[in-house]
Parts: C-alpha cells; structure tokens; sequence
C-alpha cells in the first residue's frame, strides 16, 4: 500500500501547503514511480482539488490512509493501491494524458471536460443524503423589500464557487439572461467569489452585502447551526439539482477491477470506518451512476456554450 498526498485542495492555508510540498514527493513523480512494467500490479486513485472543498485540513491525511486501508480491505486487494490529491485540476489531466491514473474522483464539470478525451467511464455518483441533487438558492435578507430578481440591478452579490466549480457563475449567468436579458458581470454592482458558506451566507445576513448564492446543503446545515437564518434569509430563486461528486474510471481497465471497485465503494457507507470518511467528505454514499445524473449540468453548459456562439455570431 502507498500513499501520496500533493494537496489537500485550492482552499488549505497557504502554510499547510508549503509543508506537504516541501515534505512530500510531488504527486505526478508518486504516480511515475508507481508505475512498473507490471503496471496491472498497481491502481492509483485520483482527486481533483474540488473534492476537498470544507473538508478541515487536519483531516485529510487520516482520511487518505483510512480510505486507502478500507478499499484494499473491502477490495481484499492484492495490488498495490496509489492515491493521489492533486493540487490542481491540471495536475490531473496530465496524471490522465500520461496513463498515470486509474480512478478520478471530480465535479460533474470536470469529468464532462475529460470524459472524451481520456475515455473515462462514470461508475459512481456522490449522494449527499437528505437530497440526491444539491440545489442553488439566490438568497436576499428578508424584510428588504426584495420580491423579484430584476431588484437586484446594480446590488452586491457573493457567489459560493467551492465543490460546484463554475456552475453556479454560469447558472447564474443563464438566469438573468433569460430574466432581464444580462449576465452577472453586467447586472450585480460587485461580484464576489467565497470558498466557505459562512463567507457567503453571512454578510447578507448582517446586510453588508445585498445577495448570495449558496448550495442548499450548505445552507441548510448553516441553519441547523443558526435557525435564526432560517428567519430571516429569503430565498429568491432556485436553481435545478446538480449532482456533486462523479467517481470515473479508465475504460480500458478490466471489468472484474471495475466492478470490484463499484461493489467496494458503494458499501462504503456500511462500513463504520467507511462512514468516517463519508461523514468527512460531506456526503452519504456511493450510488450507481445513471446518464440522468449529468443532466441539469449538461443543461447549464450547453445554455453557456448558446450564449457564447450567439455573442460570437453577432459580432460576425
């Protein structure tokens, strides 16, 4: 068993990642040196930075080598596992290009990116429990008099960007242009990027800033702890469900590994230690993965994808 760990995510402190750099070979070197003539000898795991979003730095390492023992046991492998924390999605594309990877752990967005070129195959979907698909909510403090999107014109807007990646930008940007014909850029006074739901949810709550947008399951666990924001937050707009997390593989590995490692993760949740790791990355379980589970995001990128032509064609 063999355990590397570049980065936690894009969000560590900038002190934590500076000692695991300077501590630990660099992941795409790891991935190298795993890689023998024998290379069917070996599986290496892969996650992009995203999948680390809120998940405390202190618990990463204790999470990779818990998650590796309880693949290898529940696998009852003979193989040596790899896994890797890539520090950007970059990093990871190349690990891919390179034959470097056997098993990426991404957002939807990435993996509709990669899925082509690389020929990945989808086995698993991240189910965060109370709600299979993770919504947006475009939240106003209530009492301000807001009613309706088009208010919002020249006002500040913060913008949760952690584990959905672009999608909210870009979902957003959808919405006013099917609304008040605009794009964020144009309509918000300010637009700010957070990484943290508090950094996001609470400004407007203390009305230093006028809107948010934040994902349901951050909200509702920040209500959880404060149901005062359960009072006095308004949501005005609700976006589709977008499923978080896609589990992928190479479609070139065999198919008694493949289903090994669908049969694994998926009763991983049953698995005390299991849970641990569930519990850390925010998430329920493991399901099957199913077409239908792309479709909100493919929806949001392909309305992206119009717009842009439009723009182009205008300007022809």
């Amino acid at each position: 068993m063999k355990i590397s760990i570049n980065s936690v995510s894009y969000y560590c402190s900038c002190v934590l990642i500076s000692w695991l750099i300077s501590c630990v070979p660099s992941a795409a070197e790891t991935a190298r040196s795993a890689i023998t003539p024998g290379r069917e000898s070996s599986l290496i795991f892969g996650y992009s930075p995203h999948v680390f979003y809120n998940v405390d730095p202190k618990d990463v390492v204790g999470l990779m080598e818990i998650w590796t023992r309880t693949v290898d046991y529940k696998m009852k492998n003979s193989v040596k596992t790899t896994i890797i924390a890539f520090k950007t999605f970059d990093e990871a594309e190349k690990a891919l290009a390179r034959n470097e990877v056997d098993v990426l752990v991404m957002i939807p967005e990435e993996f509709i990116r990669l899925r082509a070129k690389f020929h990945l195959t989808a086995i698993l979907s991240a189910d965060y429990g109370m709600h299979f698909y993770n919504e947006l909510f475009l939240l106003v403090r209530e009492g301000g008099g807001m009613t309706g999107i088009e208010q919002l014109r020249g006002k500040s807007m913060i913008v949760d960007v952690g584990q959905q990646g672009s999608i909210p930008i870009k979902w957003l940007d959808s919405l006013l242009n099917a609304e008040v014909s605009s794009n964020a850029q144009l309509f918000f006074r300010s637009m700010t990027e957070a990484t943290k739901s508090s950094q996001v949810v609470m400004p407007v709550f203390f009305g230093q800033a006028d809107s948010c947008l934040v994902s349901r399951s951050h909200f509702e666990t920040m209500v959880e702890l404060n149901p005062q924001l359960g009072k006095k937050m308004r949501i005005l707009e609700k976006s589709p469900g977008f499923v978080t997390g896609i589990l992928a593989m190479r479609r070139d590995l065999q198919k008694t590994t493949r289903d090994s490692i669908v049969k694994a993760l998926s009763e991983m949740h049953t698995d005390p230690k299991g849970k641990q790791i569930m519990t850390l990355f925010r998430i329920n379980r493991l399901t099957p993965f199913m077409p239908e589970h792309l479709t909100s995001v493919e929806k949001v990128l392909k309305d992206r994808r119009g717009k842009a032509d439009s723009v182009a064609n205008r300007k022809l």
